[in-house]
């Protein structure tokens, strides 16, 4: 048999272990763990041919999903474990394969604190799968036999098992949840542990799953988001993990969302074990540790934290004296946090400071604006902003507009701006060419008449631009941080001279001439070409005439 506290082979009639010394005169030799469900009938009996190549050797015995089974695969010619699944469990065709999908996930690990899984397939409507065979006891089995003796896990011994079990979780959560931690899955051999059945309940429905662990009463190591139909991630498995431990400790687990407490059972235990228990069983994921290498590291320090003095307790020695001066007491954790104070992170760099009561602002001057000047120097003036109560202060910093000239060039009237706008149509008035009506003295030169005499038209006096008025005398002009650029006087373009009516009719003259030009030599071909074309005619013959 094996030893319940180390693991180590122990021949049947010893009465002490002899790696660790425990006595094992309580427990008879050779007994074995305490069967939920021996009353269950297996499916196969040794001898028999499962899937015509796994030779059944042993019925290991049943389980909550199914029945396990020493099996000789026949093309390996290597001793198995075969599981076979209940088949009322995965009915449907796509519950099969999500069963089959979980399991080769299951191949994937190759950790040593892992079970390695063979084969999967479907026989006859029955899921199976394959793993290696172990000779070991399951921490169930432990815990029963120590359950026996009157003994628990002391926190000293359940952290070396508690650094595999996290090892192995750290390698399976690169995949996905083991989704089926519990104490009979944790394989112990004398010198290491091992997990077994990854990824079993992301593989059957849940509610199924769910009603064969209560009929076992293994349901207490399934978390609460699983039975709910809830998002499930790494943080299940973490519940799982803080069940076990409470389990090693006290003997307890939680029994419908009552959490035990630990200190009533161990007075012993550290306080902050107790803080971590609860923190790592609560109901919302987000209060839990977020991977078990952080669960691993709060226990280890809850370990190593000493403990305060009680009431009735005197001095303590001069070893603790000195163990509490070379290493202080942490902070102690409370034991009702909440999941967003159990995962809030510490204030990072680039977080907004916290706001600044109004009372403590600066108070700042009232900000002027300056207009640009347009008429000149007497009208610039400083128009308030707001009209706030001035505080004094020093350097305040103004808002000024760029001023956009010191002086104008000129003075806009109404006859100025009448000019500007004659000459700008000027301008744009369209130059005369040949396709412009002609008026009755234009047409009169042009077929040699003298024109009538008609009165002209009096030309319009142009009115003379205005004296430039005296300017006032400059007023002081205030500070201004830059010199204002001045804006070069703009120049107004001259008309262009009007066109005389001698090359007007210049251009008339030499428009016909090349008409009839055109029309003269077109004409002179036409008949070019049609008398041209027409044969010469023949000169009589002399002889024609002559007789023979």
């Amino acid at each position: 048999m094996l030893c319940h506290r180390c693991g180590s082979q122990v021949p049947d009639n010893s009465e002490s272990c002899a790696t660790c010394g425990l006595k094992l005169s309580g427990v008879a030799a050779g007994a074995g763990p305490r069967r939920r469900g021996a009353t269950v009938e297996a499916p196969y009996k040794p001898g028999d041919l499962f899937a015509k190549r796994y030779a059944i050797r042993e019925v290991l015995g049943p389980g909550p999903v199914g029945h396990v089974f020493r099996a000789l695969d026949q093309e390996m010619d290597v001793e198995v474990a075969l599981k076979i699944i209940n088949p009322r469990l995965v009915q449907m065709p796509e519950e099969r394969t999500q069963f089959s999908f979980a399991l080769r996930q299951g191949k994937k690990l190759t950790h040593p604190h892992h079970v390695r899984v063979y084969e999967e397939g479907e026989e006859r409507n029955r899921p199976y799968f394959t793993t290696q065979l172990l000779e070991g006891m399951s921490l169930r089995r432990m815990m029963e036999q120590r359950a026996a003796q009157g003994q628990r896990f002391s926190a000293r011994e359940v952290e070396p098992l508690l650094v595999q079990l996290v090892e192995a979780l750290n390698a399976a959560h690169k995949y996905g949840p083991h989704s089926n931690l519990k104490p009979e899955n944790i394989i112990v051999l004398p010198d290491m542990l091992k997990v077994t059945d990854y990824g079993l309940a992301l593989g059957i429905p849940r509610l199924p799953f769910v009603q064969a662990q209560k009929a076992w009463r293994v349901a207490s190591y399934i978390a609460p988001e699983y039975a709910e139909g809830g998002e499930l991630d790494t943080r299940m498995d973490l519940y799982a993990l803080g069940v076990i431990v409470g389990e090693l400790l006290t003997g307890l687990t939680p029994e419908e969302g009552e959490v035990p407490e630990l200190q009533a059972h161990d007075p012993e235990l550290p306080p902050g074990v107790e803080a971590l228990y609860r923190r790592t069983v609560n109901a919302n994921p987000l209060a839990r540790p977020k991977t078990a290498s952080e669960f691993l590291s709060e226990f280890s320090a809850a370990l190593a934290r000493p403990r305060p003095p009680s009431a009735g307790t005197g001095k303590p020695a001069a070893g603790a004296q000195a163990q509490g001066a070379a290493r202080p007491r942490p902070k102690p954790v409370p034991f009702s946090l909440t999941a967003e104070l159990a995962t809030a992170a510490p204030l990072g760099d680039d977080m907004l400071p916290p706001p600044v009561p109004t009372a403590e602002l600066p108070a700042l001057a009232a900000p002027t604006i300056q207009v640009p000047v347009v008429g000149g120097g007497p009208t610039q003036q400083e128009v308030p902003k707001a009209t706030l109560p001035e505080v004094p202060a020093s350097r305040t910093a103004t808002l000024e507009a760029p001023r956009v000239d010191s002086a104008p060039t000129e003075l806009l009237t109404a006859d100025s701006i009448e000019q500007r706008l004659a000459s700008k149509a000027q301008e744009n008035a369209r130059p005369l060419d040949a396709t412009q009506p002609l008026d009755s003295a234009t047409l009169a030169a042009m077929m040699g008449r003298a024109p009538k005499p008609a009165a002209a038209p009096a030309p319009k006096p142009r009115p003379a631009p205005p004296a430039p008025a005296a300017r006032a005398e400059p007023q002081p002009r205030p500070e201004v941080h830059a010199p204002p650029a001045r804006v070069a006087p703009r120049k107004v373009p001259e008309a262009p001279a009007r066109r005389s009516r001698t090359s007007t009719v210049t251009l008339v003259l030499l428009t016909l001439a090349g008409l009839g030009l055109g029309a003269a030599g077109g004409y002179w071909l036409l008949w070019k070409l049609r008398h041209g074309s027409q044969p010469a005619p023949e000169a009589p013959s002399s002889s024609r005439g002559a007789k023979p």
